[in-house]
C-alpha cells in the first residue's frame, strides 16, 4: 500500500467525497485522512490517501496531480515518512 499527500483540498471536503474523487480515476482507496483543525473541525486543505498496491504510487500521482475537485486544483505527491530521530 502506498500513501498520497494531497494539498489544496476543499476546506469542507469529507473523507468520503475525497475517496470517491480518487476512485473515479480507477484507483482503489484503502483509507482517507483529511486533516482537520481539532477546534473548528475545518480542514486546513490537505489530506493523506492510502491506496492499494494495484497501481504504482508514481502512476497514481501522475493520474491525479493537477486535476480539480470542486474547482480547486489538487496537488498530489507521494507522502514522505518521518525519519526517526537518532
Amino acid at each position: 500500500m502506498g500513501t498520497l499527500f494531497m494539498v489544496n483540498v476543499p476546506h469542507n471536503c469529507s473523507d468520503e467525497e475525497l475517496a470517491a474523487w480518487v476512485e473515479s480515476s480507477g484507483i482503489h482507496v484503502k483509507h482517507v485522512r483529511v486533516i482537520r483543525d481539532t477546534v473548528s473541525g475545518a480542514s486546513p486543505s490537505f489530506a493523506y490517501v492510502d491506496i492499494a498496491e494495484k497501481i504504482p504510487i508514481a502512476d497514481a500521482v501522475r493520474q491525479l496531480n493537477g486535476h480539480n475537485i470542486r474547482e480547486r486544483t489538487i496537488m498530489v505527491s507521494e507522502a514522505r515518512r518521518r525519519s526517526s530521530a537518532a
